[in-house]
């Protein structure tokens, strides 16, 4: 494998292109591991009341539309961001995924799934008794990268 590394001072923002022949499975394991780097020290700013905290996005169960703000919910908080779902959608890491119109999971810290075949499917979260809820139009997406994170474990 050959490593280049082009610096250009006209980037907004660093970014990271693999060229490859065909996707392998070390390939996927490097993008695996770039996108956990990326998201190791990555943090938001959110509120309860009046007083701003750094939340660190490893931490977030899901994120839910709550009137005119986000509610961003960790195993022990609910914080509140003015942002818009589909902003912070295109900020999140990949682990990041929207399962309904209104919500969006971090699906590392899934536990299990109840799916429901007529309505929302329930998701549970590990060390938290929080639940979120997948539309059935979202539901099948969900499924298929729980099922990619399980085989390449």
């Amino acid at each position: 494998m050959k490593i280049n590394i082009d610096v250009d001072d006209s980037l907004q923002q660093d970014m990271i292109t693999i060229h490859c022949k065909e996707i392998t499975d070390e390939i996927l394991e490097l993008q695996r591991l770039l996108s956990q780097k990326q998201t190791g020290g990555q943090k938001i700013s959110a509120y309860i009341d009046d007083t701003e905290y750094y939340v660190d996005v490893k931490t977030i169960l899901f994120l839910e539309a709550d009137g005119n703000y986000i509610s961003v919910h960790t195993a022990k908080s609910i914080y509140r961001v003015r942002q818009k779902l589909y902003e912070l959608e295109e900020l999140l890491p990949r682990d990041f995924l929207r399962v309904s119109k209104s919500t969006i999971v971090n699906t590392e810290l899934i536990a299990s799934i109840k799916k429901n075949i007529t309505g929302a499917s329930e998701i549970s979260f590990r060390n938290s008794i929080k639940k979120a809820y997948a539309s059935r139009n979202y539901i099948k997406a969900l499924i298929e990268i729980m099922d990619e994170k399980r085989l390449k474990r």
